[in-house]
């Protein structure tokens, strides 16, 4: 990595990804040729939604920084009713379960930088998510989280993260509220902006 001074702030890179995604995906160069922003073709935006309010925050990160948008989904799903799915939350995380994930994600050697969404339950993440990083080797890639909640922001869900991953390197996270997951557009911004990956 080197340590000269780019000459656009990250905040500029990333709204210029968009631009750059217009002229076929190019990866943002430095003057010394460096990718300086995560290469569209390798980036993953992955995301588990029961209420759809993660989901509008992958979206919003992934209109930023393209690559491939995919959701989690479980081969059992959880209640639709809010309280079962908040005793069914706790109980798998009191039995330490790994609920079966139904999503398949090909190829997964290719992706780089993964940014990876949920829901804080429990404070931290749906079990389910715990093992989607299980089942993936994550070592040498960069993975930046983000959550919705209620209050919790990111609970204890990074520290997870790290332990379950110890060979990849993880940002610090976007936690956003709920209620505001729709209109969090500069919050996704302004995160994008303050992380490098």
């Amino acid at each position: 990595m080197s340590t000269h001074t780019p000459l656009l702030s990250r905040r500029h890179f990333v709204k210029l990804g968009g631009a750059c995604a217009l002229m076929g995906g190019l990866p943002l160069l430095s003057p010394a040729g460096e990718v300086l922003a995560a290469d569209r073709d390798s980036t993953l935006v992955v995301y588990f939604s029961r209420s759809g309010n993660t989901r509008k925050v992958a979206q919003l990160i992934h209109s930023q920084v393209g690559g491939d948008l995919v959701e989690l989904k479980t081969l059992q799903p959880y209640p639709e009713d809010y309280d079962a799915c908040v005793d069914q939350a706790k109980k798998e995380q009191e039995q330490q379960a790994r609920p079966e994930l139904a999503t398949q994600i090909a190829d997964m050697d290719r992706y780089r930088t993964i940014f990876v969404g949920y829901p804080n339950w429990w404070g931290t993440m749906p079990m389910a998510l715990f093992t989607f990083f299980e089942k993936y080797d994550f070592s040498g890639k960069t993975i930046a989280p983000f959550c919705t909640h209620g209050g919790s922001r990111m609970g204890r869900s990074e520290d997870d993260i790290r332990r379950l991953c110890p060979k990849a390197r993880v940002l610090r996270g976007l936690a956003v509220r709920g209620r505001s997951a729709a209109s969090a557009g500069k919050d996704v911004e302004a995160w994008l902006g303050s992380i490098v990956f």
